[in-house]
């Protein structure tokens, strides 16, 4: 899409915020999401495109619109702790997926459910 030159999205009921990929659209000469459901900031590239464009949007702001307000949340990063595999688990998995790989290659006939699939199991 990075010739894009004209993008109208005016009327669909589009939610959610605009994604900041829309920056990489450099040749964009018209871009309109007016009366939609948009929320968030508006990408620093789309900027440059008047208020109108984007009007009807409640949760729009940044320029060419009112700022954002501050954001009251702050993410911060979440520790999680997972079990540490050790050395029975790591052969236990290798042991289970050689066992069904050879109970499944020496008896197809035993995992076909399917009668149109049964002639194609091939007698070993």
């Amino acid at each position: 899409m990075t010739y894009l030159n004209i993008l109208n999205l005016q009327h669909n009921q589009l939610s959610g915020q605009i994604p900041p990929q829309f920056n990489f659209l450099t040749r964009l000469t018209a871009f309109k999401v007016a009366e939609n459901l948009l929320s968030g900031p508006i990408p620093s590239l789309l900027q440059n495109f008047s208020a109108s464009n984007f009007a009807g949007n409640q949760g729009l702001c940044g320029a060419p619109l009112d700022d954002c307000p501050p954001s009251k949340r702050r993410w911060r990063p979440v520790r999680i702790r997972l079990p540490r595999l050790n050395d029975q688990s790591s052969i236990g998995a290798a042991v289970g997926f050689v066992v069904g790989f050879v109970v499944a290659f020496y008896f197809p006939h035993c995992f076909v459910c399917s009668e149109r699939l049964r002639a194609y199991v091939v007698r070993i």
